[in-house]
């Protein structure tokens, strides 16, 4: 059900108005304090309401943007004064007294119509997004998401750049998998262990399939020490998980992992995705299933 914010002056205009539409909407009246809060689809104002709170009106406007949310104006006509003045700038309609029934419903529908036009495309568009910086085999992150993370995360702050530690691992002899089971299930096979790693993983570290049996994870505002606590919890869980267990194959997995910090490796977030990928080749030559991090008299 629709909700409309009556700020009007006149008793007998919201009475009008609330017989006018029946029960088809749920109808707010405002707070003396906060007199344009709460979530609303749609706001009736008189003049010397949008004279008084032109500012706020403004404000919960643009706050809502790129969402439309509708302000009708309920005005006189006087001698010298345009009431379209405000249109697209305060208000999106405008209806001069007398008000006739039919046409004051007719123009709240419409612009009920468009505020819910604009909420469809606001979630499509956010769909959309989502679509794009997401991995279609994990169902986690893709590498386009990766590189804007790590813009933001690596950005300093108050002149000081913060902490972060950047995980590359990959999983050993998978191609054995693959041969054995086919790529579709090699497929699932890749999103169950994203989602092995996730569990173990806080709200703000962030996973990245970065390609074919290869993955990024992100640790922000983590020393090296806290990372490696971290990475050998993801070793294990990778360890310990039957993978493809409803398909009755229950694969052990094991995978290697590089491990390389923010700024203490790197100066920026290409030298450490490098370092990192080094440190996971290091233990790939070691004899896999291991953790190898860089050291700092090492790094490139």
């Amino acid at each position: 059900m629709n909700r409309l914010l009556l700020q009007l002056q006149k008793k007998a205009d919201r009475r009008r108005i609330e017989d006018w539409c029946g029960g088809a909407y749920h109808f707010l009246l405002p707070d003396v304090e906060h007199p344009l809060a709460g979530e609303f689809d749609l706001a009736i104002i008189d003049g010397p309401a949008l004279k008084r709170l032109r500012t706020q009106v403004r404000a919960r406007r643009k706050a809502e943007e790129p969402i439309f949310l509708p302000f009708l104006l309920l005005t006189v006509r006087r001698h010298g004064l345009m009431p379209a003045r405000h249109l697209g700038v305060l208000v999106d309609d405008v209806i001069v007294r007398p008000m006739h029934h039919k046409e004051f419903l007719a123009r709240m529908a419409n612009l009920l119509r468009m505020r819910r036009l604009s909420l469809e495309l606001k979630k499509e568009h956010d769909r959309v997004m989502k679509l794009a910086v997401t991995d279609d085999v994990s169902g986690f992150h893709n590498t386009r998401y990766l590189h804007r993370y790590l813009d933001r995360v690596i950005e300093p702050r108050n002149g000081n750049p913060p902490a972060i530690c950047l995980v590359f691992f990959d999983l050993d002899n998978f191609k054995a998998l693959v041969d054995a089971h086919g790529h579709l299930l090699g497929s699932k096979a890749l999103k169950e262990v994203a989602q092995a790693v996730s569990r173990v993983l806080d709200e703000d570290d962030r996973i990245v399939r970065y390609g074919g049996d290869e993955f990024i994870v992100i640790l922000p505002r983590q020393t090296k020490e806290e990372a490696l606590k971290k990475v050998a919890r993801m070793r294990e869980a990778i360890t310990t998980t039957p993978f493809l267990h409803k398909e009755d194959i229950n694969a052990h997995l094991t995978a290697s992992f590089g491990l390389a910090a923010f700024p203490l490796d790197a100066k920026d977030k290409h030298q450490l995705l490098a370092e990192a990928d080094r440190c996971l080749f290091r233990s790939k030559t070691k004899g896999k299933n291991q953790i190898t991090f860089a050291e700092l008299d090492q790094a490139a």
